[in-house]
């Protein structure tokens, strides 16, 4: 497993989807609809993976997103956008470093935790929306955003998670958790995430995604949870499943989805739980072989996962210019026209404009996709520090479970024991 963890075991999406997304869009900034002359420049800060042996490919992303950009400024005479990358250990003490020098980003594309940390240490600006742009986000992806009358992030993108499977191995997918495990005593490989926001549709069939929503969320209004007598049995039957699922041969657990992603692209495992960010470069790699369906779940229940979001954030050094061109660029990213195309060139990342339709009738793989997005869970962490910190925790116990250092019972007692 690898040593380094992700916070809250988010792992960071990928840099090489993040730039190709932001490389579109600069494309079209000549578009009907576009920006126009704006005599400035914009500054956009991006988050990328960390992820060990992405480097070569940001790196050549970095270069056609540099064309895309002149392209964009030979559409558009007079605007500049300057793109900087930054890890996702390192975008808020980047952040916080531009700022304390008036030289901070105009946008920020980042994950939600990120977005909130930025917001929470004022090293982001919150912004009144105009109404068409208010009307390009579906409201269940912004209400975790808002701030009286002002948003402080703004939703960009949709990542559902799904299964993604060898078609060699595998003809048809299993529908529940314990087809799973049957199949992998047949000798079908499985791989499974150690993350908890990957792991979390492991508690649908169990009862569980509550409790342990609970426990990652951490207290609500300044009142702590209190969990009931089911809580507690259904916390117990998720901790006993993932202990027997360690126990079977062909089942791994790994704390870097990356790992998961390359056995699978090497034939070392058959099937996999995975970010719809992956799809892409899965594809690339394994051509007509590569599966993508709904993770299994329980009978007659259709499993949680955890979506990801990403999202814009507003800095706070722009000028009066560049605040009207950011606000401006974020309303262009949320039209339907861009959206659309987002969807369709970047595989995996679904839009959040309701008035987008999701070609689900000609596309197994967008069936699976948006099947995932409408039973998600889309966490909500009004303390990103304490929420980073308690998915450390959890995490540091399930792993214990499935290493074999911890049996079921005390990493019962240990995930109580946290709870007032």
């Amino acid at each position: 497993m690898a040593a380094e963890r992700s916070e809250l075991r988010w792992r960071p999406v990928k840099g090489l989807r993040l730039l190709a997304a932001l490389a579109l869009l600069l494309t079209c900034g000549g578009c009907a609809g576009g920006i126009g002359f704006v005599p400035d420049t914009l500054y956009i800060s991006i988050e990328t993976s960390t992820a060990a042996g992405s480097a070569p490919e940001l790196g050549g992303h970095r270069r056609v997103s540099q064309r895309l950009i002149d392209k964009f400024r030979s559409l558009n005479p007079g605007v500049d956008v300057h793109v900087s990358n930054y890890p996702a250990d390192g975008l808020v003490a980047a952040t916080r470093y531009r700022n304390s020098r008036g030289l901070g980003p105009d946008l920020i594309v980042s994950r939600v935790i990120t977005a909130q940390q930025l917001h929470q240490q004022g090293l982001s600006s919150a912004v009144t929306l105009k109404r068409d742009t208010l009307d390009r986000l579906h409201p269940r992806f912004l209400k975790s955003f808002r701030e009286g009358s002002k948003e402080f992030a703004v939703p960009f993108l949709a990542q559902p998670q799904v299964a993604c499977y060898d078609r060699r191995r595998l003809r048809e997918p299993p529908r529940t958790i314990d087809e799973l495990l049957a199949l992998s005593a047949k000798g079908l490989r499985v791989g499974l995430p150690l993350t908890i926001s990957e792991l979390f549709w492991t508690t649908t069939a169990q009862g569980a995604s509550d409790v342990v929503g609970q426990l990652l969320e951490g207290p609500a209004n300044g009142q702590a949870a209190t969990f009931s007598a089911a809580d507690h049995q259904a916390l117990d039957r998720w901790i006993r499943w993932l202990h027997d699922a360690s126990l079977q041969q062909n089942v791994s657990f790994s704390d870097d989805p990356l790992d998961l992603i390359q056995q699978l692209q090497r034939g070392q495992r058959d099937w996999i739980s995975c970010n719809s960010v992956w799809i892409d470069g899965l594809r690339q790699r394994m051509g007509p072989n590569l599966g993508v369906s709904v993770l299994p779940g329980g009978t007659d229940v259709p499993t949680t996962p955890i979506s990801r979001l990403l999202v814009w954030s507003f800095g706070r050094h722009s000028s009066a210019r560049q605040r009207l061109l950011a606000e401006r660029f974020v309303a262009f990213t949320l039209n339907e026209v861009t959206q659309k195309q987002l969807m369709d060139s970047v595989p995996g990342n679904l839009p959040v404009n309701p008035n987008v339709l999701i070609p689900t009738r000609s596309s197994a793989l967008m069936a699976s996709l948006a099947f995932s997005l409408d039973h998600s869970r889309l966490l909500d962490f009004p303390d990103p520090e304490g929420a980073i910190a308690r998915s450390r925790w959890l995490e540091s116990v399930l792993e214990k479970v499935v290493l074999g250092e911890l049996p079921p019972a005390p990493a019962l007692a240990q995930l109580l024991a946290r709870t007032p």
